[in-house]
């Protein structure tokens, strides 16, 4: 599985193609959903509690995507103790969830509100 990983965040990081880029970023999330890449047992601190915090967030800042970084960055200041890889995690299962859209465009996905439907 690692080399797996490795070929296809190689692919991720060189392509241009948006569609490409997504596909990529979905199934490196499914292979760390089946087998994280740190060894050992998986971790349990995506928790609901961060993950509507991050949500709220977003939803206040609707038109301003938010990498990974910044997100976990935002989430210590809150005082939430979450690492870059939960928050990673936590963002996909938003998006899995229809709360949360990825914009995969970039170096790093960006993650934004979904606009509610009224």
């Amino acid at each position: 599985m690692a080399d797996f990983r490795a070929e296809a965040i190689e692919v991720y990081e060189t392509t241009r193609s948006s569609d490409t880029r997504g596909i990529i970023a979905a199934l490196l999330h499914l292979a760390e959903t089946i087998a994280p890449a740190s060894s050992g047992t998986p971790k349990t601190d995506a928790s609901p509690g961060w993950q509507n915090a991050a949500l709220s967030y977003l939803q206040g800042k609707q038109y301003r995507a938010k990498t990974v970084d910044r997100m976990a960055g935002w989430l210590a200041e809150q005082g939430f103790d979450v690492d870059g890889e939960a928050v990673s995690r936590g963002m996909w299962e938003l998006v899995e969830s229809g709360h949360v859209k990825a914009n995969t465009s970039d170096s790093q996905p960006r993650f934004s509100a979904v606009p509610d439907r009224r």
